[in-house]
Protein backbone atom coordinates (compact mmCIF):
# COMPACT_ATOMS: atom_id res chain seq x y z
CA UNK A 1 0.00 0.00 0.00
CA UNK A 2 2.96 2.55 0.65
CA UNK A 3 4.66 1.83 -2.39
CA UNK A 4 1.37 2.60 -3.95
CA UNK A 5 0.86 5.27 -2.36
CA UNK A 6 4.69 6.79 -3.06
CA UNK A 7 3.71 5.96 -6.87
CA UNK A 8 1.08 7.96 -6.96
CA UNK A 9 2.23 11.11 -5.50
CA UNK A 10 5.12 10.70 -7.43
CA UNK A 11 3.00 10.71 -10.58
CA UNK A 12 0.63 13.61 -9.51
CA UNK A 13 3.94 15.43 -8.69
CA UNK A 14 5.31 14.99 -12.27
CA UNK A 15 2.18 15.80 -13.54
CA UNK A 16 2.21 19.41 -12.08
CA UNK A 17 5.52 20.09 -12.99
CA UNK A 18 4.81 19.00 -16.82
CA UNK A 19 1.45 21.55 -17.03
CA UNK A 20 3.67 24.10 -15.38
CA UNK A 21 5.92 25.16 -18.43
CA UNK A 22 6.46 28.51 -17.80
CA UNK A 23 7.49 30.54 -14.29
CA UNK A 24 5.50 33.24 -12.60
CA UNK A 25 8.01 35.77 -13.87
CA UNK A 26 8.40 36.44 -17.50
CA UNK A 27 10.05 40.10 -18.57
CA UNK A 28 8.63 41.46 -22.22
CA UNK A 29 11.45 43.41 -23.04
CA UNK A 30 10.84 46.05 -25.90
CA UNK A 31 14.00 47.57 -27.44
CA UNK A 32 12.99 50.96 -29.37
CA UNK A 33 14.36 53.88 -31.14
CA UNK A 34 12.93 57.40 -30.65
CA UNK A 35 13.87 58.29 -33.98
CA UNK A 36 13.08 54.92 -35.88
CA UNK A 37 9.83 54.99 -38.03
CA UNK A 38 9.12 51.68 -37.48
CA UNK A 39 9.11 52.09 -33.53
CA UNK A 40 7.18 54.84 -33.72
CA UNK A 41 4.72 53.06 -36.20
CA UNK A 42 4.54 50.24 -33.68
CA UNK A 43 3.44 51.81 -30.74
CA UNK A 44 -0.33 51.36 -31.13
CA UNK A 45 0.32 47.30 -31.13
CA UNK A 46 2.68 47.89 -27.74
CA UNK A 47 0.01 50.06 -26.14
CA UNK A 48 -2.80 47.22 -27.47
CA UNK A 49 -0.50 44.27 -25.59
CA UNK A 50 0.63 45.95 -22.56
CA UNK A 51 -2.83 47.08 -21.94
CA UNK A 52 -4.03 43.46 -22.91
CA UNK A 53 -1.12 41.90 -20.72
CA UNK A 54 0.11 43.66 -18.20
CA UNK A 55 -0.42 41.27 -15.29
CA UNK A 56 1.02 38.69 -14.03
CA UNK A 57 3.20 36.65 -14.86
CA UNK A 58 4.52 39.28 -17.16
CA UNK A 59 6.32 42.60 -16.42
CA UNK A 60 6.73 45.03 -18.92
CA UNK A 61 10.45 47.09 -19.68
CA UNK A 62 11.13 49.25 -22.80
CA UNK A 63 14.67 50.10 -23.42
CA UNK A 64 16.87 52.35 -25.41
CA UNK A 65 19.93 51.41 -26.51
CA UNK A 66 21.39 54.51 -28.55
CA UNK A 67 23.38 57.16 -27.20
CA UNK A 68 21.33 59.34 -29.44
CA UNK A 69 17.78 58.84 -27.50
CA UNK A 70 18.80 61.41 -24.76
CA UNK A 71 16.14 61.16 -21.85
CA UNK A 72 14.42 64.04 -23.31
CA UNK A 73 13.66 62.05 -26.41
CA UNK A 74 12.78 59.15 -24.85
CA UNK A 75 10.07 60.87 -22.55
CA UNK A 76 8.99 62.94 -26.01
CA UNK A 77 8.88 59.52 -27.70
CA UNK A 78 6.52 58.13 -24.83
CA UNK A 79 4.50 60.98 -24.19
CA UNK A 80 3.50 61.68 -28.49
CA UNK A 81 2.90 57.87 -28.54
CA UNK A 82 0.76 57.52 -25.00
CA UNK A 83 3.40 54.30 -24.29
CA UNK A 84 3.24 53.85 -20.55
CA UNK A 85 5.69 51.60 -19.86
CA UNK A 86 9.08 51.78 -17.51
CA UNK A 87 12.03 52.48 -19.41
CA UNK A 88 15.41 52.50 -19.39
CA UNK A 89 18.82 53.57 -21.13
CA UNK A 90 20.95 51.21 -22.19
CA UNK A 91 23.86 53.34 -23.56
CA UNK A 92 26.00 50.28 -21.99
CA UNK A 93 24.39 48.09 -23.67
CA UNK A 94 24.10 45.60 -20.61
CA UNK A 95 20.54 44.67 -21.10
CA UNK A 96 21.13 44.87 -25.41
CA UNK A 97 23.53 42.13 -24.97
CA UNK A 98 21.77 40.34 -22.50
CA UNK A 99 18.72 39.58 -24.64
CA UNK A 100 20.26 39.87 -27.57
CA UNK A 101 18.56 42.33 -29.37
CA UNK A 102 20.04 44.04 -32.64
CA UNK A 103 17.00 45.45 -34.29
CA UNK A 104 14.64 48.23 -32.53
CA UNK A 105 11.71 47.65 -32.45
CA UNK A 106 12.96 44.36 -30.87
CA UNK A 107 10.85 42.21 -27.98
CA UNK A 108 12.41 39.72 -26.04
CA UNK A 109 10.48 37.95 -23.98
CA UNK A 110 12.05 35.68 -20.91
CA UNK A 111 11.61 33.81 -18.09
CA UNK A 112 13.54 35.07 -15.20
CA UNK A 113 13.41 32.37 -13.35
CA UNK A 114 14.26 29.34 -15.42
CA UNK A 115 16.43 32.04 -17.60
CA UNK A 116 15.23 31.57 -20.66
CA UNK A 117 14.60 32.97 -24.49
CA UNK A 118 10.72 32.58 -24.74
CA UNK A 119 10.55 34.66 -27.83
CA UNK A 120 12.48 36.72 -29.79
CA UNK A 121 12.18 39.17 -32.81
CA UNK A 122 9.18 41.21 -34.20
CA UNK A 123 6.14 42.39 -32.74
CA UNK A 124 3.60 41.81 -35.69
CA UNK A 125 4.55 41.56 -39.02
CA UNK A 126 3.21 44.95 -40.38
CA UNK A 127 6.54 45.54 -41.89
CA UNK A 128 7.98 42.86 -44.95
CA UNK A 129 11.24 45.33 -44.87
CA UNK A 130 11.96 48.61 -43.85
CA UNK A 131 10.65 51.27 -46.06
CA UNK A 132 7.54 48.71 -46.90
CA UNK A 133 4.49 48.47 -44.80
CA UNK A 134 1.75 45.67 -45.11
CA UNK A 135 -1.39 46.73 -46.27
CA UNK A 136 -2.97 43.64 -43.57
CA UNK A 137 -1.28 42.56 -40.46
CA UNK A 138 -0.96 38.51 -40.70
CA UNK A 139 0.62 37.71 -37.76
CA UNK A 140 1.02 39.05 -34.65
CA UNK A 141 3.51 37.30 -33.14
CA UNK A 142 3.63 39.35 -29.78
CA UNK A 143 0.27 38.79 -28.76
CA UNK A 144 0.49 34.71 -30.34
CA UNK A 145 3.86 33.77 -27.91
CA UNK A 146 1.88 35.72 -24.61
CA UNK A 147 -0.87 34.22 -25.13
CA UNK A 148 0.77 30.71 -25.54
CA UNK A 149 2.49 31.59 -22.52
CA UNK A 150 -0.89 31.79 -20.47
CA UNK A 151 -2.21 28.94 -21.99
CA UNK A 152 0.52 26.97 -20.74
CA UNK A 153 0.67 25.83 -24.52
CA UNK A 154 4.11 25.65 -26.61
CA UNK A 155 4.90 29.15 -28.57
CA UNK A 156 4.69 28.08 -31.88
CA UNK A 157 7.37 30.45 -33.30
CA UNK A 158 10.07 31.17 -30.69
CA UNK A 159 11.90 33.35 -33.37
CA UNK A 160 11.34 35.67 -36.24
CA UNK A 161 13.22 38.58 -37.73
CA UNK A 162 12.44 42.09 -36.25
CA UNK A 163 12.64 44.83 -38.83
CA UNK A 164 13.47 48.07 -37.81
CA UNK A 165 16.13 50.17 -37.26
CA UNK A 166 19.96 48.92 -36.13
CA UNK A 167 21.37 49.24 -32.47
CA UNK A 168 24.37 50.89 -32.83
Amino acid sequence: MRILCIIVVFLISRQVLLCQAYSDSISVNLFLLDECRISQNISGEINYVHENYNKAPFHFMCYFPNKSSTVEKIEGFMKDYQIDIPYHTDYTKEQTRLYGASIAPEVVVYDEKNREVLYRGRIDNSFDKVGSRRRVITSRDLRDALTAILNNEKISEKETSAIGCFIN
